[in-house]
């Protein structure tokens, strides 16, 4: 299943060490999506979001601040709807990258 039906399903087994460790590949995949449409070669995984906000122009809209959203979230029963705007976002840089 996704890393949103995952994640989905850690919250409501209030399993918070999967849930984080879900979101932790959530975010993998979606920082891979970004390097990759700029053709920037993928730094690890120390300081994305510090190299994102630097050196990559072209990135979808508040992607920062959406990160920060969910990586700083104490409140489980809006995980999903803080996901859902990050993944809204990728999806429309990616329709104005000419990617899907």
């Amino acid at each position: 299943s996704s890393y949103y039906v995952q994640i989905a399903k850690a919250i409501i087994r209030n399993d918070y060490v999967s849930i984080n460790h879900r979101i932790a590949a959530f975010l993998a995949s979606y920082f891979d999506i970004i390097f990759a449409v700029n053709g920037y070669l993928h730094p690890g995984e120390k300081k994305l979001i510090k190299i994102i906000d630097r050196d990559i122009d072209n990135k979808p809209q508040n992607i920062i601040s959406n990160i920060d959203n969910i990586l700083k979230n104490s409140d489980y029963s809006l995980l999903l709807d803080k996901i859902d705007i990050l993944m809204l976002n990728l999806d429309n840089w990616l329709k104005e990258n000419k990617f899907i």
